[in-house]
């Protein structure tokens, strides 16, 4: 092969574009002593960080591969191979060592008969750099007909180490770390997989000239490579036992949803009526519009509940928010998976330990089970969060710019579901800043990546900020508004306030509630041992930010912006769902502290995650249900149900003036339509109804009299003569009062 030296006025290629450069030992020993430091000499002065894996005998080449290895023992890496040098067999060792022996983020593998020329590599180098190619291909420069052969399927199918003869159409291949890495685990049988589940793999094909002219890099498109003949990616998955793992979410989330359906649980917490109530108004009420989706509650939720809470039965059951909790979750326990396969590295029976192991703690939870059932936010919150990680760990371990936009886009679906999405929105901001430094250490791209980032994930911050000063001329109404303050919710005697012992014990005892013992300590052991081993690395980091959630939560009892109650500390539940937020991190920990377990086979790590796996049965109770259900069996929410129980017989059409805050069971039990319901709000007309219900056309009121929680509508109207002159009383008890306008 041609050498080709630096073309002049070209920059170097940058340390940041560490390469392993595999080859085998064909050489003679005093050529392959001369190509090696020759190699050692340009990378070195190019300032590239390298390492050089040769490939060969033990003491062959008489003696050169020892002296190599000794003379340079960080830079140069031999791999004992019995038979041709030349082989696929011997590359694919060379390609393995190199995987798990380095940390280089590109590697260049040399084609069987070829001879490696140093010059060679930092053009290769720039080129991928440039072109933000996955792959370049080196050929040397020939007829065209010869050339045209990298533009066909069998130019794909050489790429990457197949245990078989190949027929040298590439001399040079140049691949990112990922290739290698997917190819290994089994997960890219061939280019095409990687092309249809990462988008197009980018090829670049650079003819190497012999008269040393620049070369002019040539793109290999994926429809040109005959990707468009490849079988659908559902019939040939990359991952059989993700496949399996997806099919089984799917079928535990329908009988889950089922299970909660008979049982009556699907809408226990008040707040799914709630979050069906907004989702609706935006279309049926008095005055619809998107001001419905209010202040309080991000909104993303209920926009994708739009398409389908119009229609009445998927509406009164739960349906129509509990569909989107339950795609959640099936998208929740697959990336729960993903995660801790690539926490577990290469060896593909380690990986699906993990994966399964994680998958399976989070998707056999009972308290997940039951919250994926119901129309809360929950579930979708996990999504986003396992989306936003998975795709920032790939980022971390492959630097392409697509991953990092998918994570950013993911951090700004969390940011629109629940106020957990701010938190992570600001912990990945942390990492992507972190690993930029890390391994670029340049100020201008560490700017340019936070800006990547950051403009799509904080937008939805933004947005929900100006959408609070828009709608109720308060920048910080979401957090301090009406009925957003924490002091609302969070009683002035609440032990968790000012306590941080106190409020760090409420939460551990949430998540044993919710958790169980073993998954948490599984969780804390692999996070330790994780950290232990792979300290901070650029490439290590992202599985952390899973961990942000219980410093916040402790935090938030401790300030008062949260209320969580648990038995041992205040006598009954409220909120423990919160500490289920934990539960894909001790998932993913304990995913990946089976796949380091030393056992000698994959029979022996799968018995360990199975049994693992089993232990969720141990976890006491669904917490998350026992919490409503107990609220349900109050005196209040017990007449509050007779009351909705009256109203569906009595109500014979006419406008209804209630306080939706505090009565949202009743809006949503007793079945009157939405559209005749005037509440706080109806834009302008709640006021006025207010000040005068008959001369507005109110023909029923609802108002909440209990002492100590009297609503709006009974603060309003109670001392008021008119309330008895126009209505009559037609329902009463210690709750609440229904009155009828007089005919």
């Amino acid at each position: 092969m041609p050498s080709q030296e630096h073309p002049p006025g070209l920059n170097p290629v940058s340390k940041d574009d560490g390469v392993a450069v595999v080859f085998p030992a064909h050489s003679r020993p005093e050529c392959l002593e001369h190509e090696v430091e020759s190699l050692l000499a340009t990378l070195a002065e190019a300032g590239l960080e390298h390492r050089i894996v040769i490939v060969g005998e033990p003491g062959g080449c008489p003696g050169a591969l020892d002296v190599l290895a000794s003379r340079y023992p960080d830079r140069v890496l031999t791999v004992p191979h019995q038979g041709e040098p030349d082989s696929a067999e011997a590359e694919r060792a060379g390609v393995l060592a190199a995987l798990e022996r380095t940390d280089m983020r590109r590697l260049v593998l040399v084609g069987p008969g070829d001879r490696i020329h140093a010059a060679d590599l930092p053009v290769l180098l720039r080129v991928q750099r440039e072109e933000r190619a996955d792959a370049v291909v080196g050929t040397p420069e020939r007829s065209r007909a010869r050339r045209a052969t990298v533009l066909t399927w069998a130019a794909w199918d050489r790429l990457l180490p197949r245990g078989r003869a190949r027929g040298g159409a590439c001399s040079y291949r140049l691949l990112d770390r990922w290739l290698l890495e997917e190819w290994e685990h089994g997960e890219a049988a061939r280019p095409a997989s990687l092309a249809s589940a990462r988008g197009d793999v980018r090829i670049v094909e650079l003819p190497l000239s012999r008269q040393g002219r620049i070369p002019e890099p040539r793109t290999v498109s994926g429809a040109r490579a005959g990707l468009r003949m490849r079988r659908p990616a559902w019939r040939t998955p990359r991952d059989p036992v993700l496949a399996l793992v997806t099919a089984a979410s799917v079928v535990l989330s329908v009988l889950a949803c089922l299970y909660h359906l008979d049982l009556g649980s699907v809408l226990a917490y008040n707040d799914s009526g709630s979050h069906l109530l907004i989702a609706r108004r935006v279309i049926d009420s008095p005055t619809p519009g998107l001001a419905q989706l209010g202040g309080v509650w991000p909104p993303l939720p209920h926009l994708l509940a739009l398409p389908v809470v119009w229609h009445d039965p998927l509406f009164y059951s739960g349906l129509a928010g509990s569909l989107i909790s339950m795609v959640s979750y099936v998208v929740t326990v697959r990336y729960a998976y993903l995660i801790a396969a690539g926490m577990a590295g290469t060896d593909r029976a380690r990986r699906r330990a993990a994966g399964v192991t994680a998958a399976g703690l989070l998707a056999l939870n009972p308290n997940v089970l039951y919250l994926q059932s119901t129309p809360m936010t929950e579930l979708l919150l996990f999504a986003c969060i396992a989306a936003a990680v998975h795709h920032l760990a790939e980022w971390c371990r492959t630097g392409r710019h697509t991953q990092l936009a998918i994570a950013s886009a993911a951090t700004l679906l969390a940011t629109l579901t629940r106020y957990e999405g701010w938190v992570l929105a600001v912990a990945m901001t942390v990492v992507v800043g972190y690993v930029s430094f890390r391994r670029w250490r340049d100020l201008a791209r560490l700017e340019a990546h936070l800006i990547f980032f950051g403009v799509a994930a904080f937008a939805g911050i933004a947005g929900w900020v100006a959408w609070s000063r828009l709608i109720f001329g308060d920048w910080l109404y979401w957090h301090s508004g009406e009925y957003a303050d924490p002091a609302l919710w969070v009683s002035p005697g609440d032990p968790n306030l000012g306590a941080l012992g106190v409020a760090s014990s409420t939460y551990a005892h949430a998540m044993a509630h919710v958790l169980g013992l073993l998954t948490p300590l599984a969780g804390v052991a692999g996070a330790l041992v994780y950290a232990w081993r792979r300290r901070l690395g650029a490439e290590a980091v992202a599985p952390y930010t899973l961990l942000v959630f219980a410093p916040f939560f402790v935090l938030a009892l401790y300030l008062g912006q949260r209320p969580l109650h648990v038995p041992e500390v205040h006598g009954s539940f409220y909120n423990v769902r919160f500490a289920l937020v934990m539960a894909l991190g001790a998932a993913v920990f304990a995913g990946y502290l089976v796949s380091i377990a030393p056992l000698r086979d994959r029979w022996g790590r799968a018995a360990l995650a199975c049994g693992l796996v089993a232990t969720v049965v141990a976890v006491p109770g669904t917490a998350t249900l026992a919490e409503p259900m107990s609220w349900h069996a109050g005196r209040d929410e017990r007449a509050a149900a007779r009351a909705v129980t009256w109203w569906r017989q009595h109500y014979d059409g006419g406008l209804v003036l209630m306080e939706n805050h505090g009565n949202e069971i009743v809006a949503f039990g007793s079945r009157v339509p939405l559209g005749r319901i005037v509440y706080e709000g109806s834009f302008r007309l709640w006021d006025r109804a207010l000040r005068d219900p008959a001369g507005r056309g109110i023909g029923w009121i609802y108002a909440r009299t209990a002492p100590g929680r009297e609503d709006r509508t009974w603060r309003a109207l109670r001392d008021r003569p008119s309330l008895t002159r126009d209505y009559t009383l037609v329902y009463r008890d210690a709750v609440q009062h229904i009155y009828r306008r007089r005919v």
